[in-house]
Parts: structure tokens; C-alpha cells; sequence
């Protein structure tokens, strides 16, 4: 572990400081730049159209509960944030996307603390300061969805248990904050369950030996026990239609260490011109440089901290107090088969062909409380008589040991599950992104060559500037919603009619054609025209090359006028056959 003179902590605070400001405005600013995304149009209080848009319009607590569970696959927990910060601050782009922002600038603070506490202040600087000028970090901090606060929460947990783990006194709030915190976690992302299971593994080894099960230790399994109806959630939610994603670990293991997805790939996202960095030799030189760069350095910081593990045990506090966890241990329980169960009533009202075959996994996983509760009675009353660990647990020992274990098992954990279902993606792995940053920092700090030190200085500089500058580019849906929204609206007239097709890439334009001020038609579209005779049609088109086919059967009898035409979209003019030139043209 390092020590650091009075001038150079100086400097360390000054550097942090700066970096937070610029990472601060870098996030901040732009954030309506963009045009709005599918992913953002779940946000809920967004006004859509019913019976078009898919997501429907979530504009009750009940809606986003059954929303997310029959079309999503993502926990609502985020959702559940988001739903009184828009209904006090609307869904203006800068209103949904401004809480990302902010867990993304407070997250720059939180590595910075995390490697503080752990022993490393001046990596801790470095790895701050590597977040704060993160393209991929900046991209995903300032898109209206849940990578930003998962990248938070396990940082806010990670220091909190810490901090837990190294007291001697009873510290029940902090533990209660440490257990909310974990369960918030679990509600906003599935992959959160691997950060969580890196926290179970350090405290379970470091209490390995001791005769009573740590206060911690049993906290955790109170959290599991409580998310574990999150399980069951997520169960079902498999069934649901989702696009494929990947299986390719060594793919995702390159480019996370190369600092942590520094540089877009094809597989990051849409984009709307090609990917930076790609397409001639010397830019796939300059890639596999930072990869190798990136290798050296995460074996380096991997040495370090098992040259710097220390032989002295956690605090890990363990109180008389069995009876009370015993019984909160079962009061969780309960509650969660309730949840579970309230659950399933609300799948079985739904009419049958809207659920999915996967409740049947759910129906099995309704016995996971209780049998984790009993899990729970078994380790704590026969913990005392387990055998002495060996010299295994050097590797995750102490503070070293969660770094290198938040560093390392999310990815570890994922690659293997996905063998069985590809569920790889870079956004999905934010949140581990900090603790990598970090252990490769220590491989920085601890070169003793000046030389070495300023010509790594210099790479990493040249690296956050890449990173930001060739995600500027990037996009989540390739077309601009907002440019070809604005010249639809420029053309189309009172009473005419806009035909949208009900599909998940065409919902994004309904933000920007706002259903009280157009008259938008989604379905019974023969019926629409039959309705308003005269009226003007527009047919707009996001992906699609044509008409669909019952839109086509519906204007029949119309003429072609003229087409708009976007990237990715397209809109037509269509009016009656009858209409005469004067008509056409008329204001």
C-alpha cells in the first residue's frame, strides 16, 4: 500500500478536484443532444398514445409493475426511482437523464473513496480520474436508463462494507443501509446478483475459522433471502422476447481490460457513422497496444495486492443476538413468498396467451425463501465446527481481496452463465468497470521509473482523450428521432391523419409527435380513413421500407403525394384519390 508526502496528497486533491469538475460538466452538459432512444422510452409519466406504443404509457405504480414484467427484462426498480422524479420534473430529455448524470459524477467520488478506505489512496486518485474522463462512462451517464445507478449503488455498498467489515462496534444502521442498498441494487439490474456475490464470498472467507457467523454474514443472507423473490421475477421474465446478445468472453474479457471498454466496438451499440479506431491496420495496431497496455497493468496490480495482502484479520463483529436473526431470518421469509405468491395472482389474471411459459420456473422458485432460510439456520449453527481455511484465502483476504474479487467475478460469472444464454454486453458490466479501473491504477502508481511513470501518464492521457472522443459518435438507435420528427411536423396539417405502426423501434418518434396534438392511428387504420374521408394520411416509417400490410389495404384508394426520407425512416404523403390540385396544395 502506498504513502504519499504532504505535497503529493496536494496534488492527489487537486487532480481529483479538477477531474471531478471537468467529469462533472462532461456528464452535465449535452444531455438533450441526443434524440430519445427506445430503452428511454420506458421511463415512466412519458405521454404515449394507448394502444400504440410499445412500451404502453406508465403512468401508475400498477402499470409499471406489469409493464416491466410481461415486456421487459430488467427488474423495476429503477423504474420505481424514476416514477416521482418525473412526475415533479416532467420527461423532458434533460429531466430523464439528469439522475444518470448524477450517479455517474457521484460514482467519480465513490472509487476515489473505495480506494481509500481500501489502503490506496493515490491509485484510488488515478482510478477516479480514469472514470471521470471514460467515454464509455460519460456515454452510459447520460442515457435515461439503470447502468448509472447500479455503477453507484455497488460502489456506495462496497464502501459500506468495508467499513462494516473493519468495526468493532455495533454499527446496525450502517448495516441497514448496507442490506438497502444491496436490495436496490438487485432491483435495478440482474447482473447487480454478481457484485453481490463477490461481497458473500469475501466476508464468508474472512469469517472462515471465527466460532460464531459475523453480524455481516448474517445481514447478507437477510438480503438474500429478501431479494430472492427478484429471482423468481427474473424467471419469468426469460420468456420474454429479447434481442440476442453474446456468449464471446474472451471478445468482452479484451475489451474490458482494455481500461474498461476505453474505445467503441462494433458490438457497443448503434452508431450512426462507423466505429472510431476501426477499419485500417494502424487503428487495429493502436487497439491491440492498449489491450497489451491494459494486461500488463491489471498483472501487475494483481501482484501488487497479493505482495501488499496483509495477515491481519477483519474486525467482523459478531453479536449474541442469534434469536433476533433467526426471527428476521423468517419474517423475510414470509414476506417474500407473499411476494412471490401476489406474484403469480397477478400472472394468472391475465389472459393466457400473454403468459409466459416460463411461470413455471416462478411456481418452483416460490420455495426459494424458505430454503434459503433454512440454508441460512444450517450455516450459522453449525458454522463454529467448519475447518480452518488454508491458504486459499490469501487470495481474497482482506481489503486486497474484495478489490480483486469485484475486479474479476462479475465478468467470470457472467461468461459462464452465458454459455447457457447469451447475455453479454458491455453496458451491462458499468458497474464492475470502477474496480477494474482501480486495480489497474495500483499497477500504475507502484512503478518506481520515472520514465516508465510519465510515458504511462502520457498513454493514458492520449486514452481518455480517444475514449471521449470516439464515443461522442455513438448512438443507441441509429436513427435521429428528433431531426426526422421535425421535419414530419414542419409538413403535416390540421386534421391530417398519421398512420404508426405498433412496434418497439417506432415508438421513440411518438415522444416528438405528442398524441394531443396529432391525430395518430396505430391500429383499425381502414376504419380511421373511413371516418375522415378527406383527410390527408401520413404513413411514418422507422426501419420498415413499406407500408405495413393492413395500412396498405386501408389506403387502397389513396394517391401517393410525396415521401420525407431520414436514415433508418421515412415518411409518405398519401391523399385521396379524388383530392384535386387546388385541395393538395391548399394552407
Amino acid at each position: 500500500m502506498t504513502k504519499t508526502p504532504a505535497a503529493g496528497r496536494l496534488a492527489a486533491a487537486t487532480l481529483l478536484c479538477v477531474s471531478l469538475l471537468l467529469g462533472g460538466w462532461l456528464r452535465i452538459s449535452g444531455l438533450s443532444a441526443r434524440s430519445i432512444t427506445h430503452p428511454e422510452m420506458y421511463v415512466p409519466n412519458i405521454p404515449l398514445p394507448e394502444g400504440i406504443s410499445e412500451p404502453a404509457e406508465r403512468v401508475t405504480l400498477a402499470r409499471i409493475l406489469t409493464g416491466t414484467f410481461s415486456s421487459d427484462t430488467h427488474p423495476p426498480g429503477y423504474y420505481l426511482l424514476m416514477f416521482p422524479w418525473t412526475r415533479v420534473v416532467g420527461t423532458s430529455l434533460a429531466a430523464i437523464r439528469l439522475p444518470s448524470a448524477l450517479f455517474g459524477i457521484a460514482s467519480i467520488v465513490l472509487v476515489f473513496w473505495f480506494g481509500l478506505m481500501a489502503g490506496w489512496r493515490i491509485a484510488g486518485v488515478l482510478a477516479a480520474v480514469l472514470l471521470s474522463f471514460s467515454g464509455f462512462h460519460v456515454f452510459w451517464s447520460q442515457v435515461a436508463r439503470m447502468f448509472a445507478l447500479e455503477c453507484f449503488l455497488g460502489l456506495g455498498a462496497s464502501i459500506l462494507l468495508l467499513r462494516i467489515a473493519r468495526s468493532t462496534e455495533r454499527s446496525g444502521v450502517l448495516t441497514a443501509v448496507y442490506v438497502g442498498l444491496i436490495l436496490a441494487g438487485l432491483a435495478s439490474h440482474v447482473f447487480f446478483w454478481t457484485l453481490f456475490g463477490a461481497h458473500l464470498i469475501w466476508i464468508f472467507a474472512g469469517a472462515l475459522g471465527r466460532g460464531l457467523l459475523p453480524d455481516i454474514a448474517r445481514a447478507q443472507l437477510l438480503a438474500l433471502v429478501l431479494g430472492s423473490p427478484l429471482l423468481a421475477f427474473a424467471a419469468y421474465q426469460s420468456g420474454n422476447t429479447v434481442a440476442e446478445l453474446s456468449d464471446n468472453f474472451p471478445l468482452y474479457a479484451s475489451q474490458y481490460l482494455s481500461f474498461a471498454f476505453a474505445l467503441p466496438t462494433a458490438n457497443s451499440g448503434f452508431f450512426t457513422t462507423p466505429v472510431p479506431f476501426t477499419g485500417s491496420t494502424v487503428f487495429l495496431a493502436i487497439r491491440a497496444v492498449l489491450f497489451l497496455i491494459g494486461i500488463c497493468f491489471f498483472v501487475r496490480g494483481l501482484l501488487q495486492l497479493w505482495q501488499s495482502s496483509s495477515d491481519k484479520r477483519m474486525a467482523l463483529r459478531t453479536s449474541t443476538g442469534k434469536q433476533f436473526w433467526i426471527l428476521i431470518w423468517g419474517a423475510a421469509a414470509v414476506i417474500g413468498t407473499i411476494e412471490i405468491a401476489g406474484f403469480l395472482f397477478m400472472v394468472q389474471k391475465l389472459p393466457p396467451e400473454f403468459i409466459n411459459s416460463s411461470v413455471r420456473i416462478t411456481r418452483i422458485f416460490s420455495i426459494l425463501p424458505f430454503t434459503i432460510l433454512a440454508i441460512a439456520l444450517v450455516v450459522d449453527s453449525r458454522w463454529g465446527r467448519l475447518p480452518a481455511p488454508g491458504n486459499w484465502r490469501r487470495l481474497v483476504r482482506g481489503e486486497n481481496g474484495l478489490i480483486v474479487l469485484l475486479a474479476t467475478l462479475p465478468l467470470l460469472a457472467l461468461a459462464a452463465f452465458s454459455q447457457f444464454r447469451p447475455i453479454l454486453n458491455q453496458r451491462g458490466l458499468l458497474f464492475t468497470t470502477p474496480y477494474l479501473l482501480l486495480l489497474l491504477a495500483i499497477g500504475v502508481v507502484t512503478l518506481q521509473s520515472r520514465v516508465w511513470r510519465a510515458a504511462t501518464g502520457l498513454v493514458l492521457a492520449l486514452t481518455c482523450v480517444g475514449s471521449l472522443k470516439s464515443y461522442q459518435g455513438m448512438m443507441v438507435d441509429p436513427a435521429d428521432y428528433a431531426r426526422f420528427a421535425n421535419v414530419v411536423k414542419s409538413e403535416i396539417r390540421t386534421g391530417d391523419l398519421v398512420f404508426i405502426r405498433k412496434a418497439w423501434y417506432e415508438t421513440p418518434i411518438l415522444y416528438y409527435l405528442h398524441k394531443d396534438r396529432y391525430h395518430l392511428v396505430g391500429r383499425d387504420y381502414r376504419a380511421a380513413c373511413a371516418k375522415n374521408p378527406d383527410a390527408r394520411v401520413w404513413v411514418v416509417m422507422l426501419y420498415d421500407a413499406d407500408p405495413a400490410k393492413d395500412m396498405q389495404a386501408a389506403l387502397a384508394g389513396y394517391r401517393t403525394s410525396s415521401t420525407l426520407n431520414g436514415d433508418h425512416a421515412k415518411a409518405i404523403l398519401y391523399e385521396p384519390a379524388g383530392a384535386s390540385i387546388s385541395q393538395t396544395f391548399k394552407n
